[in-house]
């Protein structure tokens, strides 16, 4: 048995550390809203039962227009996808049997994505001793010999974000020099002043955005995505996803969650709220070192800089599951990610974590 490739596989990490697995469990590793979905859209999911009955427009017309509406682009400039996975490969096709620079530590799909295209994957990796930046003058010299870059911003699993300056500074190259820019957003409608990038695009610039809408809204299993890029990359990722990708009730579920503004609102700045409470408890307790975050997750790791693995098995016993790293190039198994949850859930977390530093 193998560590489980992504969080929210409860059986798989209680298998992988030969556990029983408990009867409740409550799943740090998990970082979608813990405030789960808008409050009607129960109800709303009842009334959109009945166009399963007709085919959906597999242009998505009207759904494109009201996206660039909102976004502020042409409906040309914008593409939904069956949740961000789908996108990621579709995009990926893009560099295929090309040489493609990948920031880590980060996700581990992108770089799945582009092997399985025969990229050739060159990894760029930040660390923990610059709070995970990247700088673009370290960059350059790589991007010069690839044909573009891949990144996560914010990224997962760091929480952090890039100095505004190397982004632009990125982008300016990347345009200049026809590099092609993948930008995974997934996360970027937590942040409390979020650099946007599709403000900085300009209409024919090699650069593709992705955005997931399963984090903010809590809703996984519906699998909604987006991507923000030109026409000409937008049509070209277009041809590598089967028509009706995108199904009836994920449409209405699209439009209806794109007006969902102050349940955004509302709730960035609850999770907000409760980081900074939960970030201070844990600062307090002398075997653990806790990094700051621009989102709804934090790293955490030993301060003697050891394996996760004896904290992941008892949060485990206590009936807690915490993100292992073991996946993520660069972290190695020695940090964990936690989710930003509720209070009561985040107050069970601190008496584990208090137990477990106490004892050490």
């Amino acid at each position: 048995m193998s560590w489980p490739e992504h969080g929210a596989m409860p059986a798989a990490l209680s298998e992988q550390l030969s556990q029983a697995r408990c009867r409740k469990i409550i799943d740090f590793s998990v970082n979608t809203n813990p405030f789960g979905p808008p409050a009607d859209l129960k109800r709303k999911l009842k009334e959109w039962t009945g166009t399963i009955y007709q085919y959906s427009d597999p242009s998505h017309r009207t759904l494109r227009e009201h996206m660039a509406e909102k976004i502020s682009c042409k409906p040309t400039q914008v593409l939904p996808g069956n949740g961000g996975a789908e996108l990621i490969f579709a995009a990926a096709r893009l560099f295929a049997n090309k040489k493609v620079v990948l920031i880590e530590p980060t996700f581990t799909e992108y770089k799945q994505a582009l092997q399985a295209n025969g990229a050739d994957v060159v990894s760029f990796y930040t660390k923990e001793e610059t709070k995970w930046q990247w700088s673009f003058q370290e960059l350059q010299p790589l991007l010069e010999k690839a044909d573009g870059i891949w990144f996560c911003h914010p990224n997962n699993p760091t929480g952090s974000i890039s100095a505004e300056e190397e982004i632009v500074q990125l982008l300016t190259y990347c345009r200049a020099n026809n590099k092609l820019l993948v930008v995974d957003e997934a996360f970027y409608d937590f942040q409390q002043d979020p650099f946007l990038f599709h403000r900085y695009i300009k209409e024919n610039d090699p650069i593709i955005l992705l955005r997931s809408m399963t984090k903010m809204y809590a809703v996984p299993g519906l699998r909604l995505g987006y991507m923000l890029a030109s026409d000409k990359l937008v049509e070209k990722v277009n041809n590598y996803l089967p028509p009706w990708n995108v199904n009836s009730i994920a449409e209405q579920a699209m439009n209806y969650l794109l007006n969902q503004e102050a349940f955004v609102g509302q709730t960035v700045h609850r999770i907000h709220k409760e980081k900074k409470r939960v970030l201070k408890e844990l600062q307090t307790l002398k075997e653990i070192e806790v990094f700051p975050s621009a989102v709804n997750f934090y790293l955490i790791r030993h301060i003697k800089n050891m394996d996760m693995r004896p904290l992941l098995t008892f949060l485990a016993q206590e009936g807690i599951h915490a993100r292992h790293t073991y996946h993520f190039p660069g972290l190695d198994g020695k940090y964990l990610r936690l989710a930003v949850k509720t209070k009561s859930e985040n107050d069970q977390l601190l008496q584990s974590l208090a137990r477990w530093s106490g004892g050490c």
